[in-house]
Parts: structure tokens; C-alpha cells; sequence
């Protein structure tokens, strides 16, 4: 009876198998897509160059690798921005100074200037054999933002020159040390004083004094941390190298959201800074670490 039902059902299968139809379930897994009828012709291929793949390389990858410790000599350090701006920064002159000469000339016509050539110069001093001087162009002139008095001048430091003693008429004999930047005939020289290079931070002072900042690198508007700026202390306001302030900004006036009173503009610290290169009337400092962005105007006060 089994081997009887098992013949009838596959002669059923090979039944509708001739006919084309598939009983449900027991087709393949995807459907079959419907082909062109028969006697359809069959379309040309499309005329024209055809769009291709392009193989494009991807970018590296970015792969994280161990932390790095950098040095206490790394360049980055506040020490060692101190020593570069002290060797061949910008100095603060008098809005009046005198320059103690000029560059007169070349002592050789070459194609290139370099250290170790030698130039002419011209002297308001005579000046003795290895004395140094920085080559300078006078910059803009500082002046407090609040008071309009001027402060000075910033001198920008193009390089230095080393006196050997020759002369050739008025003008004397010079090697070129160091260059910072293009010379020029006509460019200035101030004679290089005695900087005390490595200095301690300290809070010393006859009485309290305080003072705005004038300017920032670059003219910028706002200044941050272990950046240079100039402020309105000098010697006249027996400040030394190396004292610590603290930095104050002073916020603007301004309306009260909730009880809609004016509220008085305050002053409020954001950072310290350290005095590293004394003038006059203005110096140079170093701004440590703040909590706000160091503005022109905003206040130096001593501790």
C-alpha cells in the first residue's frame, strides 16, 4: 500500500513538473525573474563613452599611539619661550630714543646675506673691538587705552652685529652674528645691554603698583597663555625682572536678566604673568595660566 501512494505521488510531481508550475514550497529559494518574451527584440546597447569606477586610495589611517612626555627643555615650555624672546625678541625703546647707528652698506657685494658677513656700519660712538649691537626697525608706538599717554616704541629685533675694530672712512667694520629677519641699508643699531638671562619669579616691591596691557602679538585683540604681551609697568614704577601679577579683566556694564537692574561693570582676576623685560614706562610679560582670554586694557596688579 506504501510503495502504491509513493508511486501515485510522483507521478502527480513529474505531472505539473511538464506543465511549468511549481507547487508553493517546493520551488527554489528566490523567485525567478521574468525573462523577455518570446519574439521581444532584444535592445542595443547605448551609445557613448560609459561611466567608469574610479579606484580612489583612501586616507591614512589614524592610529593612537602611546602618550609622549615632553621634556622640561621643550621649546614650549615657559622657560624656554622666556630665553628665546630675552636672545632674539623685540626690544621696548622711549617714543624719543636716539639710535647708536646704522647699517652703512655691505662690506662685499654678494647674492646672499648671511651670518658671518661682513657689513659697514655707522657709529654716533666709536665703539671698541667685539662689541655687540641688535639691528632694529622702529615699530608702533604703545600708548595706554585709557589714558592716551605713550609709552613707547617697540623696536623689532632684525638681528645683531659684532663691532672688529676696522674702519673703512666713517664707517666701521662689523660681522653679522645672528639674523632674524632681512637687512637693509639704513636699518638701526642699538648697542646690546646686559640681560640677566635666568631669573627667579618673586613679589618684591616698595609699594603696590598696577598697569593695563597694551599690546599683544600680532595686534590681536585677545591674547591666552605663555603668550607675550606688552603692559604699561617700567622702571619709573621701580618694577624689576622676574615679579609676578595678577591679570584682572574688567567686564562690561550691563542689565540684570532677572531683577532688570544695570549692574556695574567689576573687575575680576583671570591669570598671572610674569615681568621679563623691563623698560622705561612699558615691559614685556609673560602670560601663565589663565581662566579668560587676556584682553588690550585689562589690568596688571601686583600681589
Amino acid at each position: 500500500m506504501t510503495h502504491a501512494l509513493a508511486r501515485c505521488f510522483l507521478t502527480a510531481l513529474l505531472a505539473l513538473g511538464s506543465t511549468g508550475v511549481v507547487p508553493m514550497g517546493m520551488g527554489t529559494s528566490q523567485a525567478d525573474e521574468p525573462g523577455p518574451s518570446p519574439g521581444t527584440p532584444i535592445p542595443a546597447p547605448p551609445q557613448g563613452p560609459q561611466p567608469t569606477l574610479e579606484n580612489r586610495s583612501l586616507a591614512p589611517a589614524i592610529r593612537r599611539g602611546p602618550a609622549v612626555r615632553h621634556s622640561e627643555n621643550h621649546s614650549d615650555t615657559p622657560h624656554a619661550l622666556l630665553q628665546q624672546h630675552l636672545q632674539t625678541g623685540d626690544r621696548i625703546l622711549p617714543a624719543d630714543w636716539e639710535p647708536h647707528g646704522h647699517i652703512h652698506g655691505r662690506w662685499s657685494e654678494q647674492t646672499l646675506l648671511r651670518p658671518g658677513e661682513m657689513l659697514l656700519v655707522y657709529l654716533e660712538q666709536p665703539a671698541t673691538a667685539g662689541s655687540n649691537f641688535m639691528v632694529y626697525r622702529p615699530g608702533m608706538l604703545l600708548t595706554d587705552p585709557a589714558s592716551g599717554e605713550v609709552m613707547g616704541r617697540l623696536a623689532h629685533n632684525l638681528g645683531r652685529v659684532q663691532i672688529t675694530g676696522e674702519r673703512q672712512g666713517e664707517a666701521w667694520r662689523a660681522r653679522l652674528m645672528t639674523m632674524q629677519d632681512a637687512l637693509q641699508v639704513g636699518d638701526l643699531l642699538l648697542r646690546d645691554p646686559d640681560l640677566l638671562l635666568d631669573f627667579q619669579p618673586h613679589n618684591r616691591l616698595p609699594a603696590p603698583v598696577s598697569g593695563r596691557v597694551l599690546w599683544l602679538p600680532d595686534d590681536m585683540e585677545m591674547g591666552g597663555t605663555y603668550q607675550v604681551m606688552v603692559v604699561g609697568l617700567g622702571r619709573r614704577d621701580q618694577v624689576s625682572q622676574g615679579l609676578s601679577m595678577t591679570i584682572q579683566h574688567q567686564a562690561a556694564p550691563g542689565m540684570d536678566p532677572v531683577r532688570g537692574e544695570r549692574v556695574q561693570d567689576k573687575a575680576h582676576p583671570i591669570g598671572e604673568a610674569t615681568l621679563f623685560l623691563i623698560g622705561e614706562k612699558a615691559s614685556f610679560a609673560l602670560v601663565g595660566p589663565t581662566t579668560h582670554p587676556v584682553s588690550r586694557g585689562d589690568t596688571l596688579h601686583s600681589r
